[in-house]
């Protein structure tokens, strides 16, 4: 029991001497990239800043709940936010462009791009019109609202397609 007791108080001294170089890793890891990250957006034009922020906002609201449904615990009203089953798909699509198209530019990432865009724009509108097959399967249609964050994921990613065929269009003509 007395090793135990000794070993505990070893580890105790140690972690607690250990709390200063962990500060100071992390905070060198947050400065080095603040650094990178302030040098990145220095080197962009206007219209890819603009870009990158509207893949960033598209890569939110995909995480966001965008429906709301209310039920009744014991004639207490209470309001359920849910994402639609696919939301895998809207999350990793736009992970993968925001950080395809972020940070790295290839031939391919603009076919990409527009490939998951595209997708990602038929699915919206399919799941508008018929939301019990690609949103939510559990609950009446009549009984869910749709949420800000559904018509703000929308309106990002139109707006992402439309700033990333300017941001091509504007390299196009850089190099040529």
């Amino acid at each position: 029991m007395r090793i135990l007791f000794a070993n505990l108080a070893q580890f105790l001294r140690f972690s607690v001497n250990s709390i200063g170089i962990v500060l100071l890793g992390w905070i060198h890891i947050a400065h080095s990239g603040s650094l990178f990250l302030f040098q990145f957006w220095k080197r962009k034009i206007l219209l890819d800043q603009i870009f990158f922020i509207l893949l960033f906002l598209q890569l939110v609201f995909s995480a966001l709940p965008w429906f709301s449904y209310e039920i009744q615990f014991f004639d207490s009203p209470e309001t359920v936010n849910i994402g639609p089953k696919w939301n895998f798909l809207f999350i990793l699509v736009s992970l993968l462009n925001f950080f395809f198209l972020g940070f790295w530019k290839s031939s391919w990432v603009r076919i990409w791009f527009f490939a998951t865009q595209l997708t990602l724009a038929i699915i919206l509108i399919w799941g508008y019109l018929e939301p019990t097959r690609y949103y939510f399967d559990f609950i009446n249609e009549k009984e869910v609202n749709f949420k800000i964050t559904f018509y703000l994921f929308s309106v990002v990613s139109a707006f992402s397609f439309l700033f990333g065929f300017l941001t091509f269009q504007r390299e196009d003509s850089l190099y040529d």
